[in-house]
């Protein structure tokens, strides 16, 4: 704990777990990295699908098998396997005609009675071709596994499988067709859920920096007017409190240490508190002391940028520059209940009868307030209260505990 006259410091030591929840900056990144994650290459996916018309093949060679034993008769494994891996196999042939069908013929309100139209056209072709091909392995594998067994043409196997099977033969193609169109469904659907999730980050990215621009001015505003104030009392002071926002300018508008433009860990934040009040400081002189408490285990805990200026400004603004004698300002954070607080405290006139209701937010209040409902949504709080004791006024803020990386 530090108690200081118009200047802090923070000293910490980093303890590190693993973080939870995410900022914008990260959601976008998240997002398009589910994206990828979707994206096969083009290798793998005809590999599995080989692999399943493979599988299927297999477990219709042996329904077969079992079909034998159960008739009492031998099972002929080199006849069966050629058969039935032929006939899956011949299947399998047509499946990048339909994949191609699916992506350029949509089954949608405004197009399904020509996609369907199409889709019977096509499959009673790809049937009638399916068992030309298969009938002409029959004839070319029927001297490997059938021995002794008649010979039959390539026009009476095709007619006798066609004849038998082409109703069958047909409904297996349309299963074909629903799983694929069923695929490309989840992969739209997946994709639009993608895609809203990244405008939605997007456009709360592009509401925190138009909050952050609002911020700025403003706080520079009070810093300028301060030594146009300044100017006419203590030229040397004055020139100090520029130097000091010089620093302080510098340190706000650079990214963080982590990257994210909108979120610090609370060590920085103390740091860029620290600056504020050297440029204060000049200003109240020996009447402000500050007091910041801040646990070294907190020190790495994530924090919306410029959180606490706001904070420490409104205490100086309507605490202690409303009254002659010297004034005290209190930072701290605690976590509590998986959340950490971050209070503001002043020892000035306070609220009149204690009533919250009174309180007239300014930029600064009104500005974090709406930045912490686009940053955390429902997991936040900001309150306006009476200090513990006679005097002063309270701010509070509640935000997800998370730590940020090493």
């Amino acid at each position: 704990m530090n108690a200081l006259s118009g200047t802090n410091t923070l000293s910490s030591t980093n303890t590190l777990s693993s973080s939870a929840g995410a900022s914008p900056t990260a959601s976008v990144a998240a997002s398009g990295a589910a994206s990828h994650a979707l994206r096969v290459s083009p290798a793998v996916r005809w590999i599995a699908i080989f692999g399943i018309w493979t599988f299927l093949g297999l477990l219709s060679a042996a329904q077969s098998a079992i079909y034998l034993l159960h008739i009492g008769q031998p099972v002929p494994w080199g006849e069966v396997l050629a058969s039935r891996m032929s006939d899956w196999y011949t299947c399998a042939l047509f499946t990048p005609a339909y994949v191609w069908l699916v992506r350029n013929y949509p089954l949608d309100r405004a197009h399904w009675p020509r996609t369907v139209a199409v889709l019977l056209g096509v499959t009673t072709v790809f049937v009638v071709i399916k068992y030309i091909l298969y009938a002409q392995l029959g004839v070319w594998t029927h001297g490997w596994f059938s021995s002794g067994a008649p010979v039959r043409t390539l026009e009476t196997r095709f007619n006798s499988a066609l004849a038998s099977s082409f109703i069958s033969e047909s409904i297996a193609f349309w299963a074909v067709i629903a799983v694929l169109y069923g695929w490309e469904f989840y992969n739209r659907m997946r994709e639009r859920e993608l895609q809203a999730t990244r405008l939605r980050a997007e456009l709360t990215e592009a509401r925190l920096e138009a909050l952050a621009a609002q911020l700025r001015p403003h706080f520079l505003f009070n810093a300028l007017h301060g030594v146009s104030t300044l100017m006419h009392r203590d030229v040397e002071a004055a020139d100090a409190m520029l130097a000091n926002l010089a620093d302080l300018l510098r340190r706000t508008l650079r990214p963080s240490r982590d990257g994210d433009r909108h979120e610090v860990s609370l060590k920085e934040e103390a740091e860029t508190l620290n600056l504020y009040v050297k440029v204060v400081a000049e200003r109240f002189k020996d009447r402000l002391t500050v007091r910041v408490s801040i646990p070294d285990e907190l020190s790495r805990a994530v924090v919306p940028h410029f959180v606490l200026q706001p904070l420490v400004e409104n205490a100086f603004e309507h605490g202690i520059g409303r009254q002659a004698g010297p004034g005290k300002v209190e930072v701290a954070a605690e976590r509590v209940d998986g959340m950490l607080r971050l209070t503001v405290s002043d020892d000035g006139p306070g609220l009149a009868g204690g009533d919250t209701q009174s309180v007239r937010e300014g930029v600064g209040l009104s500005n974090t307030r709406r930045r912490l409902r686009e940053l955390y949504g429902d997991r936040q709080e900001l309150r306006v209260e009476s200090a513990p004791g006679v005097r002063g006024l309270r701010v509070a803020v509640s935000i997800p505990f998370r730590q940020g990386s090493a």
